[in-house]
């Protein structure tokens, strides 16, 4: 019997920083490296050595903390294209947010540099022969390039990373992966999401109310997936929109890196529709004739955001439309519970509307329970979550493992 062994380096427990570590015979993997988006960021535990890297999406609190591996050590790092060709800008702006912000420096360019020639893309549903183990990528539904590795020796076992299983303007749903042993992301475990139709109906409606009564709508948006699932949502209202930040490079790799999306052409239409902003001089502009202003950041915590909430804080017409999941200590989440955020060291409280609309990339409870079910593991690993018990005593039949950070166990057939 082959005993493989696991370790959590960070995100067992919690939402963000994900990082595990993996040894199976002759195999050294670890799948994902990243922050807990804080001010300054948390880190994992410190890395160790491994032969292979396999990163599962390119948000952040998956990949941020890459280059602090790569200032010690050297790996294989395999990703799909679009993943690769996203974490590119991520990273890059990730070095640069470091300095400004003056947060103790744990990499350099050197260390981007070596992470970004580690690079290897690879295809879903294509074998990568390591020594021992074999690993497939298949979609996980997330954002345009998310995977699900899954790894099989004498056994299967397969890392979900964020995982979303309904189909979106942008993506298809995961679908499920037989596996032995299922490591599993738990973000919404014991919650359920509002009917995502029923969400998308009220937001436009929203909206409208919004324009029609003289505001303008800030639509904070993740510049991964969430920017362009967005204007996608809007393409059919005929509205002036502006997307501002680091959205509009990622929507240039989306066009660039064809093969992922559910409509590619569909998606190069919507794009047609909106207005890129590229320079203060357009930044007035959108907020002078702009309807919607579409930017980063998605939870507040800088970007051209900002400026727009500032220019616009004391208008009550205008409104704040927040669609994605606002993690505790964020502007954003600040923003939600108290109606406050800090815009230059200094804490305001807008006049403008402020709503939250559910359009999360992450699956429901109920949604995770059908996984779950469909798969029908021997053993559930549950991750990335903070009430993953709630999925236990849901499925009582299951026999699961919940780790920490820092525990090593081992996993078997």
């Amino acid at each position: 019997m082959i005993n493989t062994k696991v370790k959590f380096l960070g995100g067992a427990e919690e939402v963000g920083r994900l990082a595990i570590k993996i040894e199976d015979k002759n195999d050294k993997i670890m799948i994902d490296y990243g922050v807990e988006p804080d001010k300054p960021p948390e880190y994992p535990l410190p890395p160790e050595p491994v032969n292979d890297i396999f990163i599962t999406h390119a948000h952040l609190d998956h990949t941020g903390a890459l280059p602090v591996y790569y200032h010690n050590y050297s790996a294989k790092l395999h990703a799909t294209a679009m993943t690769a060709n996203s974490v590119v800008p991520i990273i890059n702006d990730s070095l640069k947010i470091m300095r400004l912000e003056n947060y103790v420096e744990r990499f350099n360019e050197d260390d981007v540099e070596n992470l970004f020639r580690s690079l290897v893309t690879e295809r879903y549903n294509t074998d990568i022969e390591l020594n021992n183990l074999t690993a497939r990528a298949y979609s996980a539904g997330h954002i345009p390039g998310s995977s699900m590795w899954r790894f099989e020796d004498s056994f299967s076992f397969m890392i979900t990373g964020d995982l979303y299983t309904r189909d979106t303007n942008l993506l298809k749903g995961a679908r499920p992966v037989k596996t032995d042993v299922l490591i599993m992301e738990s973000t919404y475990a014991g919650r359920d999401h509002e009917d995502r139709d029923e969400v998308i109906k009220r937001l436009k409606d929203s909206i409208k109310e919004t324009i029609d009564n003289g505001g303008k709508v800030i639509l904070p948006t993740f510049a991964i997936g969430r920017t362009q699932e967005m204007i996608m949502i809007l393409r059919d209202m005929n509205y002036n929109i502006y997307v501002d930040g680091m959205g509009n490079d990622i929507s240039r790799i989306y066009l660039d890196t064809p093969g992922f999306l559910k409509d590619y052409s569909l998606f190069r239409k919507s794009l047609g529709r909106v207005i890129k902003v590229r320079n203060k001089r357009m930044r007035k502009e959108a907020l002078e004739n702009g309807d919607i202003i579409i930017t980063t950041s998605g939870m507040l915590d800088g970007g051209p955001v900002l400026g727009y909430i500032d220019s616009l804080s004391d208008d009550p017409k205008s409104a704040i439309y927040l669609t994605g999941y606002q993690v505790e200590g964020t502007n954003g989440r600040s923003l939600m519970e108290n109606g406050t955020i800090k815009i230059a060291g200094a804490t305001i409280k807008p006049s403008m509307k402020i709503d939250f609309f559910d359009l999360s990339a992450h699956a429901g409870h109920s949604d995770l329970v059908k996984f779950i079910k469909d798969i029908d593991p021997g053993t559930v690993v549950l991750c990335h979550g903070d009430q993953r018990e709630k999925l236990k005593e849901a499925l009582p039949e299951y026999n699961f493992i919940l780790p920490y950070n820092g525990h090593e166990f081992e996993i078997t057939n």
